[in-house]
Order: structure tokens, then sequence, then C-alpha cells
């Protein structure tokens, strides 16, 4: 008898915010409306802003409770919806938390609700990014007991949320990995138990600490699985902090690329990082050059 598929319906996801105010609601909003078959546990880790971020959020935990009820499944209260007009709760059920404390920083907020998360599938999206329509649905569709990550399509839209282009993303391998980050961060999810296995993200990494988990990934043989679909929109703008932070970048993704290319003494065919180079990064290099165009036209 062929061995039966697991099923899959929890999703935990966690949102890192501080003085995020202009953008955080858009983000709540693109997380509360999946709709589908699933229980969303919903964690908002926010930084102790002293902006309007701390009402924003009460604001949803307060139409949640007028406009659901309440469900007890995996240890925490669900809200399930009453009103079928209520429009913030189109799954199963949501659970909804959320801190507003000083922390340690972005990863440390990504990694504390990681820590508390009950989900079968996790994921993060930053305070000024947003998951498009139906990604939940989709996501549950894949075959989850063949994969340990699954990532799609991203977009990159400006700071009032227009579209600018499309991400460049290309399968994470040792070649491609090796000149750059290959994954539109938003776009990517997580199995809960590969998650255990490969342990939090690291905090030795103040920017691009996604990029090393990947690569960690990679380089211990997990798998990831392709969505052929339109999963997130990536915020750019000036103050972000990949452009904000543009040479803490390059130096840790140099760090990062003695740490798995030198020490770890890998060896590579020439021929397929010559390859990647055409491929991968010649063609990232372009975008991310009509990328800071778009964005100086906005």
């Amino acid at each position: 008898m062929p061995k039966s598929r697991r099923k899959y319906n929890y999703i935990s996801v966690v949102t890192p915010s501080f003085n995020q105010g202009v953008f955080l609601e858009e983000t709540i909003r693109s997380v509360l409306s999946q709709e589908g078959d699933f229980f969303i546990d919903y964690i908002i880790n926010d930084g102790g802003s002293n902006d309007d971020s701390p009402s924003i959020i009460l604001k949803y935990e307060k139409l949640l409770k007028e406009n659901c009820g309440v469900i007890e499944k995996r240890g925490l209260e669900y809200f399930v919806k009453k009103d079928k007009n209520f429009k913030w709760n189109n799954c199963l059920g949501i659970s909804y938390r959320w801190v507003s404390q000083k922390d340690k920083g972005q990863t440390d907020a990504i990694n504390k609700g990681f820590q508390i998360a009950t989900g079968d599938i996790l994921a993060y999206i930053n305070s000024d990014d947003v998951y498009s329509p139906h990604t939940f649905k989709k996501i549950f569709q894949v075959d989850w007991d063949k994969t340990d990550f699954t990532y799609g399509k991203g977009m990159w839209i400006a700071e009032k949320g227009q579209p600018l282009m499309l991400y460049p993303t290309f399968k994470p391998t040792k070649y491609s990995l090796f000149f750059q980050c290959t994954l539109c961060q938003p776009t990517v999810f997580i199995k809960k138990e590969t998650y255990e296995n490969m342990g939090c993200f690291s905090t030795e990494y103040h920017c691009i600490f996604d990029y090393e988990y990947w690569m960690r990934a990679v380089f211990n043989n997990k798998k990831f699985y392709y969505l052929n679909s339109l999963l997130a929109k990536s915020r750019m703008y000036l103050a972000n902090k990949s452009l904000l932070e543009e040479d803490t970048v390059k130096k840790e993704a140099a760090l990062l690329h003695i740490k798995y290319y030198h020490e770890s003494r890998v060896k590579l065919n020439k021929l397929w990082l010559w390859i990647n180079k055409i491929i991968v990064h010649k063609k990232t290099a372009w975008d991310v050059l009509r990328l800071k165009t778009l964005l100086d036209q906005n």
C-alpha cells in the first residue's frame, strides 16, 4: 500500500516590526485575508514602536474579537468567523498573538516568533511587505512530504505600492548562491521539522541572515520546491534596510562567502560556476540597476 500523504493545514507567520506604522496595516491585512481550509497562527513581534504601530495591531485584535467566536486548537485560541461579511478572517481560524516591547532587532524578533509557532509550515513577512491573495492556499497544495522549503515569484513594489519589476529568482544551489541571494524572502515558506533540524536564524548577520539561512539549507542538502506563482510583494524604497545599509550587506556577504566556500573547502565545477555567473549574476546585476533607476523616478 502506498504511504498516505500527511495533511498540513496549520501555518505560523511572524511579522517583526519597529516604527513601521505607515506600512504595517497593509501587511496585517495581507495575512488575515488569506482564504482557504487552513488555520493561521499569526505572531506580530513589535520592538516597542513609538508610532501608531501598537494601535494598528490592537485594532485588528479588536475586530477579530468582535466578529468571531473562539475555539481551541493546539493549545491556542483561534478566532472563527461568525459574520460571513467579515473580511479579515476567511480561513478555518486565526490565532492572533502580539507583543510590543524592546528586542534585539529583526532577527531576534523572528527567532522568538518561530520558537512559539505551532504551525506545520513557518514563514515570516516584514512589516513593509505583503502577501498576494491566495498565497497560503497555493502553499498548502504543495506536497510537503517531498520538500523542506517552498518559494515562488516575488514582485518589487515602490513605497506607495506601485509595481516596479519581478524579483530575479533562481533555484538556490551552491553555484547560484555563490554570487548572491536568489530568493525573494517573503515568498519562502519552511517546513517546521526542517526549521527545528536546522536551528534559528543567525544573529551574526544584521542584514543578510535570510541569505545565510538559504545557504545553510543548500549546504545541508535540504530540498527546495519552486511554485510558479506570484506569492508576495517586497517593498523597495530609499529607507529600505537593504538599500540604506548596502555597504553592510556587501561586507556580510563577503564574510558569508568565506565561511561557506573557503573555510568549508567546497569544490565547485568551474564550468557550472561560469554558467551561473552569466545566467544568475549578470541578470541580477542588470535588474538591480533597473530597480535603482525606477526608484529614482518614483
